[in-house]
């Protein structure tokens, strides 16, 4: 660990900070792991109602053009209502763009001295205590570049020195692939671990990442150019802060990765894993067999993931949640293909068959893309037609997003016209409402357990839950207050199904 190393100077103990995060369960976890290394390092966090912060962070995504035109908005919410603060920009657009993120803030009057746009390969609570020493404390100076061998590294973040991301370069694709992919070829390291968390602020369910880094270059996908080689938390490791969550009252853990399946190996690639088997099966066991644990659940799988040992431990283990969150991207084989994906359209609905044929009423969730490059009509009636028969209760459907840089930029001119991508979206919703209601019409007359989330202000009495299969159930507390439900397990009688869960009364 180099964290602790950096506050050999007396840095700013006083100051507050704010961060704001974009993106996916990863970045969920690095910030709330980030907010605990700040705190230890004598920061506070921002009261929202208070003055502004000192240090502002935005952890930022670019998996989708949306992605990063809402990260912009929030670095200039958030950089224009404090500004007077020290902004750090880290998360996958960072390394993404760097150049044009450090051109935006210097545009909304900050100086060179109050910006710091960091990547995944660097310390980022060093790099927001340099932040802190050269913006706030007035000490000008070049912030020199992060240099990429281990020992250099290691000494410059002990003695508190370079905290960049990169040289800077040209913007867009041509920086991406001229930085990145020489970091990806040359294994640079990562820092992989900003440090353990023992709570997940403002949720009942804690993430824990134990996985980062992908190597699968998906043609649509920038990831693998922003995040850092593959690599695996030890299991002795994880186990250790599922108990201080669960010890701080979690009851449920997810567990997340940038490339989940590739736990316990050097590539996402299935051509390099050999006869190697999956760890997967044995780090669901460690988890689930921590004291007090209500459910463990696995955020993302790829089809080929679920092996026969997973099944077998999802069937023998009553804490491991019956949820698997497989992504199809394409019915079509040929849009598959085009894709870059590791399966077939055919061996995705034989995975499929074995969930089911393994599992009682398991809840499948999945993501698809809409209007790749080269989209027929018939491509999309084969992603209906394998939707409907995995009956998926939730689809996050996507319009395709031309990222430069990648693979599907070069094909961008051959996606269908806006106007048939909107109708296919609109056609996957129907579907998918259609397929969540009957799923949840089938547990109505049942007993359920869930785990009850925070209350919404003002409305305490009507409250939320989330079972173990993924769906949510409204009921009426009961007079019960917040301390005494929020957080807790629930036995819920399902009464009724609405467009946006389950509706309950307490058993």
């Amino acid at each position: 660990m180099l964290i602790v190393q950096v506050v050999k100077e007396k840095i700013l103990s006083s100051a507050s900070f704010s961060i704001t995060t974009l993106g996916c369960k990863v970045n969920q976890y690095d910030s709330s792991a980030l907010t605990g290394a700040l705190v230890a390092a004598g920061l506070t966090p921002a009261d929202p109602q208070g003055p502004p912060p000192q240090l502002v962070v935005i952890n930022t995504c670019c998996v989708t053009a949306t992605a990063m035109s809402k990260s912009r908005n929030a670095i200039r919410r958030r950089a224009s209502s404090a500004p007077d603060a020290a902004v750090l920009i880290t998360g996958c657009y960072s390394d993404y763009d760097r150049d044009r993120l450090v051109e935006m803030l210097e545009e909304l009057g900050f100086s060179a001295q109050r910006i710091l746009v960091t990547g995944h390969h660097n310390d980022t609570v060093a790099a927001a205590m340099k932040l802190l020493q050269i913006g706030s404390l007035d000490k000008p100076g070049p912030i020199e570049p992060l240099p990429h061998d281990p020992q250099a590294l290691a000494s410059a973040l002990s003695n508190v020195i370079s905290i960049d991301a990169a040289q800077p370069g040209p913007a867009g694709d041509t920086a991406v692939i001229s930085r990145r992919q020489v970091a990806i070829e040359k294994k640079v390291p990562s820092v992989r671990q900003i440090g353990h968390i023992g709570r997940f602020p403002g949720r009942q369910r804690a993430m824990v990442k134990v996985q980062d880094g992908c190597d699968a270059f998906c043609s649509y996908c920038i990831v693998p150019f922003t995040r850092s080689a593959v690599w695996s938390r030890p299991i002795d490791e994880i186990v250790d802060e599922c108990r201080a969550l669960v010890g701080n009252g979690h009851k449920e853990i997810v567990l997340c990765g940038v490339f989940l399946g590739a736990y316990g190996r050097l590539s996402a690639l299935r051509s390099r894993w050999g006869n190697q088997p999956s760890q997967l099966p044995e780090l669901i066991r460690s988890v689930a067999a921590v004291d007090g644990l209500w459910r463990v659940r696995l955020s993302s799988l790829e089809p080929a993931d679920v092996c026969e040992e997973l099944l077998e431990t999802y069937s023998a283990l009553p804490n491991v949640a019956p949820h698997f969150h497989l992504p199809l991207q394409s019915g079509s084989q040929e849009i598959l293909q085009a894709m870059n994906r590791q399966y077939t359209a055919e061996q995705f609905c034989n995975v499929i068959q074995r969930i089911r044929s393994t599992i009682d009423r398991p809840a499948i969730t999945t993501d698809i893309i809409v209007g790749f490059p080269g989209e027929s009509d018939d491509d999309f009636q084969a992603t209906l037609d394998i939707a409907a028969e995995a009956g998926f209760i939730k689809i996050h459907a996507f319009p395709f997003s031309a990222i430069k840089g990648t693979a599907a930029w070069k094909r961008r001119k051959d996606a269908p016209a806006p106007p048939v991508t909107k109708a296919r979206l609109a056609a996957l919703s129907k579907l998918e409402v259609e397929m969540a209601m009957a799923y949840r019409k089938s547990f109505v007359g049942e007993i359920v357990e869930a785990v009850v989330e925070r209350a919404k202000p003002g409305n305490e009495k009507i409250r939320r839950a989330m079972t173990d299969s993924y769906m949510a159930v409204t009921f009426d507390s009961a007079e019960k207050s917040a301390d005494e439900l929020t957080g807790q397990i629930v036995r819920l009688r399902i009464v009724d199904i609405h467009r946006d869960g389950l509706t309950g009364e307490l058993a």
